[in-house]
């Protein structure tokens, strides 16, 4: 019995052993077949997976282009930044975390807010500007305290500067942060970085995708809190930077002409006769652009806002200006064009002209006596304008000032450039919805009423003139592509007549520019235009007694000193358009800016005696 229970027990025992190993077996081939699948076939898997956890790809800001002059002179530049941002996701209390970068770097309740809204419209691994544009003591300040600001990073970038402290501000712009429209607008990933500008105004703007570059990015890898332990920088990743963009102004002649305006208010352009190019555009007062950048506090917008010389305003393509006398020289080409004036018939000027119940006076005391039609030009009478002008008629002389430029928003590739207003009857009935009179006519042959000028288009129309074929077109951009100039469609001899006319003003004893040195160069004349821009009425009785000088007048109600005018003469190379806001007789102030501005820029152009320059180490 015994041995039959032992076998038994001894059988039961072995077919248990049995299952247990097959059973272990099996789990063993389950789990061996799950660690192939998961060491061989998902290896690859997983090392990305892994990677993607180790490594992060970070956005690298390509430097943005330079803005040169003709002569390779930088207007715009990138200089180092230093700057702190904030990492919102590495921060446990942005609180906190920012009273404690404020004890360091002080921050005003308006960049406390700026701060709070990126965090708000950005992903939380994106960097938050805090500031930027610190000085060394601060930055290093905050340097020696990142152990207690987690998620605070100082950081050393490149920002935007403007060597020349304001002097070319209206013409270049400035930069500032992408706003929400601009990000709708533009899906560049630069756009998104809180620390990238883009261009706000003038060229910066205008040319800012060609100034930008384009984005990169930079294999990081972080430990296990996210700090960048290593760099894996790959060149098919590098950032492009943007590229420079050249001017056709000459930034020496531009500096020339703002210390020739001194004080005042006004803008002046310079325009190659020949090609067109534009070597100065210059508006007056000026701003310093590093301000916006920098970020402008409310005290510098108080005292830019309140300026009543407004310095932010870009007269000389945006300021609209009664042209003056300037505008005879249109009214003189309409009269010779229409074939209905004879120019050396004389009217008889007694310095007033009555029409109906109205009179119209002449700026001179007395009248200027019997004037042909160059005479006229010459003495700037108004009475002779005021009686062929009735002749003509307003449709044909609003005809020629759109051919010499007026009412025309030229296209110099950037924005901002006002039309101005060059009025005819169908104008008034559609602005106004009243009917044309002659007296309105009157008041336009003299360039005042309703007609309103940029200084730019005073340079556009004397350039016109002096080329005498073509209808110059003004640019501004080196490479921009430019259409092929139309014919002026201005008789030649006519043309030649108007410009006599206009070199006798400057180079005629008589003339209203005249000076005995004439331009200043030997062997070099000049013609040109004057004009008063009258921006006050005068009532009767001030006529009957005595009119003020400009200089007993308010300065808001002074007249605006005009100039337009070309050189050389015989061989016109530049022409120059100047308003000097307030600045009184045309043949004073602005007469002479532009004298002195055509001066340099022939001497510049190999067309004048050039200055000689002292010896290495010596003084001027």
């Amino acid at each position: 019995m015994a041995d039959r229970g032992t076998g038994v027990d001894e059988g039961i025992i072995t077919r248990r052993t049995a299952i247990l190993g097959a059973g272990g077996l099996g789990v063993f081939g389950v789990l061996a077949s799950r660690l192939y699948y998961l060491q061989v076939t998902k290896a690859e898997d997983y090392r990305v997976l892994s990677d993607d956890n180790r490594f992060n790809f970070n956005i690298t800001m390509p430097s943005r282009g330079r803005i040169l002059d003709r002569h390779g002179e930088s207007l715009a530049i990138n200089s180092q930044d230093y700057r702190v941002v904030m990492i919102p996701e590495r921060v446990k209390d942005i609180d906190a975390t920012l009273k404690r970068v404020s004890e360091i770097l002080p921050l005003r309740e308006t960049t406390l807010k700026r701060i709070r809204k990126d965090i708000n419209e950005h992903a939380r691994f994106v960097p938050i500007l805090i500031d930027d544009h610190l000085d060394w003591e601060t930055f290093s300040a905050l340097n020696l305290n990142t152990p207690d600001l987690p998620g605070v990073i100082p950081e050393v970038g490149e920002g935007r500067s403007y060597p020349d402290n304001g002097i070319f501000a209206h013409t270049l712009g400035y930069v500032g942060r992408a706003d929400v429209k601009d990000v709708e607008k533009d899906k560049d990933p630069l756009l998104r970085q809180p620390t990238f500008r883009i261009g706000k105004t003038g060229v910066e703007a205008a040319a800012d995708k060609t100034l930008r570059g384009t984005a990169g990015r930079l294999k990081v890898e972080v430990n296990a809190v996210g700090r960048i332990v290593r760099e894996w920088p790959d060149p098919k990743d590098q950032a492009i930077d943007g590229k420079d963009v050249w001017l056709t102004i000459d930034a020496e002649l531009q500096r020339h002409a703002a210390e020739l305006f001194e004080e005042d208010s006004g803008g002046l352009a310079v325009i190659d006769v020949v090609t067109g190019e534009l070597r100065t555009l210059l508006s007056m007062p000026t701003f310093d652009g590093n301000m916006f950048v920098s970020g402008l506090t409310q005290d510098d917008m108080d005292k830019l806002n309140n300026d009543e010389k407004r310095p932010q305003y870009n007269k000389v393509l945006s300021g609209g200006y009664p042209p003056a006398s300037t505008f005879k020289m249109a009214v003189m080409l309409a009269a010779l064009e229409s074939g209905l004036i004879d120019p050396t018939s004389k009217v008889f000027c007694t310095q007033k002209l009555r029409l109906g119940n109205r009179t119209f006076h002449c700026w001179k005391r007395g009248g200027h006596g019997p004037m042909d039609m160059r005479d006229a030009l010459k003495n700037s009478c108004d009475i002779y304008f005021y009686e062929i002008s009735q002749q003509i008629g307003m449709d044909k002389i609003a005809e020629m000032g759109r051919k010499l430029g007026f009412g025309q928003a030229h296209n110099i590739g950037i924005a901002g450039v006002k039309s101005g207003i060059m009025p005819d009857p169908a104008w008034k009935q559609a602005r106004l919805g009243n009917g044309w009179r002659m007296g309105d006519t009157l008041n336009a042959s003299i360039g005042q009423g309703f007609v309103l000028a940029t200084p730019l288009q005073l340079a556009v129309m004397a350039g016109r003139i002096a080329n005498g074929r073509k209808a110059l077109t003004p640019n501004l951009l080196i490479g921009q592509d430019l259409p092929e100039m139309a014919d002026l469609g201005i008789d030649p001899s006519h043309l030649a007549f108007v410009q006599d006319a206009m070199w006798s003003v400057c180079e005629e004893p008589g003339g209203t520019a005249y000076r005995e040195n004439g331009l200043g160069i030997k062997g070099l004349d000049m013609a040109g235009k004057t004009g008063t821009g009258q921006v006050r009425g005068i009532s009767a009785s001030e006529r009957r007694s005595r009119l003020r000088k400009n200089e007993e007048l308010p300065w808001k109600l002074r007249d605006h000193s005009i100039f337009t005018g070309y050189a050389p003469y015989d061989a016109p190379r530049f022409a120059v358009g100047c308003v000097v806001e307030h600045g009184g007789s045309g043949s004073k102030r602005a007469a002479d800016i532009v004298r002195g501005v055509l001066q340099r820029a022939l001497e510049r152009d190999g067309l004048g005696p050039k200055t000689e320059l002292p010896p290495d180490g010596a003084s001027l």
